[in-house]
């Protein structure tokens, strides 16, 4: 514990007295020396993660590796331009004077990753934090140990600790890093974990953001493309064993295409997965038994008997893509976020119903919305609240680093993606420059007189 201290203040110093004078090239290249750290031990990676636990290769390469390349190429492409200050209109009470927004570093962070993608989402904020020009404590999870190690040994080879650290460590160590007073913490993880990150920041008014989880909505019209949403949404549950924050959680459907719907979902896991799942290449497993249990105990719960899912779990954690029909609006499998392949369907007479549902739980992450029927994709649109949300598509659209991403309120604070994870590291400070000896204000100084007190009525002060 005295060692995490002492890091903590050595960063503190290292960032006074060397990084806050340092160019916006060292930046820059220390971001190059990760991606050509990536791209030369690659398979290096590849393996770490593979220990943690299985993943097809393709969807390492596309959630995990390629991620995180692009989003250092994007960084390095608008970096300049993102730190250079801004010029902002002046109001014509204030004529005479410049008005600019200055970019700066928050000084020292901390960043607390998750185990379901333990590569990408631990490099995003790391590189959005080092080029914004910030110091960086990095936690990842204690449920995926080898890709801490491959992540620990990359950013030993290329940082000093005063500038970057990854720690190690179970929850113990998590909650004495969220209690140093750190300028900023960027945590992704569940929302119940995030209300201690927030509460333990509050005590050193410490800026945060949040990326939590959801029981993200999807809604299926009677309009909708049946065999394609099918296939889509499968995908979901299909990537990363449905251990993703902007998974459908379960789909709210018309029960006039209801039974179509099951057919298509049916057909769709035979289309992706020809030879089964079990045993299959192309899908993955759950991260670790207590996940695995978990996940089990929901779906048992649900069944009101034991689960048919295999008894021994410590040898391959597998559970199958599970579609459960006719689900109720007041079951409690809709009460929590699975976070696995676990697909309730809630069949709906009425969309203004599911609306109202939507309306009074806690705001998910993400709603999709399946429809060919505008007045019903505005409707949803215009009437619910979510972090984001994707229209006869899901999940893609954090794939693009113009679009805000993250959650509301139980399901996120704060947004990142592209130029918003630099800001969320960044703080934008107002800078106003006068002319020496210059100043509207001395109209008003004292002492007060009648016509300084009847110009001061008249003023219009915002235009």
């Amino acid at each position: 514990m005295e060692n995490i201290d002492h890091i903590f203040l050595s960063q503190k110093k290292f960032y006074l007295n060397n990084l806050i004078h340092e160019k916006l090239n060292y930046q820059i290249t220390k971001l190059r020396l990760i991606r050509k750290w990536i791209k030369e031990n690659e398979q290096e990676i590849i393996d770490n993660i593979l220990k943690d636990y299985k993943k097809p290769i393709t969807e390492i390469y596309t959630s995990e590796i390629n991620p995180a390349i692009s989003h250092i190429d994007y960084t390095i492409k608008n970096i300049k331009k993102w730190k250079k200050p801004k010029s902002v209109k002046t109001p014509i009470h204030l004529i005479g004077t410049k008005s600019k927004i200055y970019y700066e570093p928050k000084g020292v962070c901390l960043i607390i990753s998750p185990w379901n993608y333990p590569f990408n989402l631990t490099l995003n904020p790391l590189v959005s934090a080092i080029a914004a020009g910030n110091c960086c404590i990095v936690k990842p999870s204690e449920y995926t140990p080898n890709t801490t190690l491959v992540i620990y040994k990359m950013i030993e080879n290329i940082f000093k600790k005063d500038h970057v650290c990854v720690i190690s460590g179970d929850h113990t160590m998590g909650n004495k890093l969220i209690n140093l007073p750190f300028d900023h913490i960027f945590f992704t993880g569940s929302p119940e974990i995030g209300k201690k990150v927030m509460s333990a920041a509050s005590k050193n008014l410490t800026s945060i953001t949040l990326e939590l989880g959801g029981k993200n909505h999807t809604i299926v019209d009677d309009s909708a493309n049946l065999k394609d949403c099918a296939e889509k949404i499968i995908w979901t549950k299909a990537l990363n064993c449905g251990q993703t924050c902007i998974a459908c959680n379960h789909i709210f459907v018309s029960k006039n295409i209801a039974n179509q719907l099951y057919i298509y979902l049916e057909k769709a896991i035979l289309k992706l997965f020809p030879n089964g799942l079990k045993n299959n290449l192309d899908y993955g497993q759950i991260v670790n038994t207590k996940h695995l249990n978990r996940i089990k105990l929901i779906l048992s719960n649900h069944l009101n008997k034991e689960s048919s899912l295999e008894n021994n779990v410590s040898k391959n954690r597998f559970i199958d893509i599970s579609i459960l029909k006719k689900v109720k609006l007041e079951d409690d499998i809709l009460k929590e976020e699975i976070f696995g392949p676990l697909l309730p369907v809630v069949e709906y007479d009425n969309l203004n119903d599911i609306i109202k549902y939507i309306q009074k739980n806690e705001k998910p992450l993400a709603i999709y919305i399946f429809s060919n029927n505008k007045k019903n994709i505005d409707s949803i649109l215009n009437t619910t609240s979510s972090g984001t949300s994707a229209i006869n598509d899901c999940l893609i659209q954090y794939m693009n680093p113009n679009l805000p991403f993250g959650g509301v309120n139980t399901s996120g604070i704060g947004k990142s993606g592209g130029k918003r994870t630099f800001l969320n590291f960044t703080n934008e400070k107002s800078v106003l420059i006068q002319q020496s000896g210059s100043s509207i204000a001395k109209l008003f100084y004292p002492p007060y007189t009648n016509i300084k007190e009847t110009l001061a009525k008249k003023l219009t002060w915002w235009l």
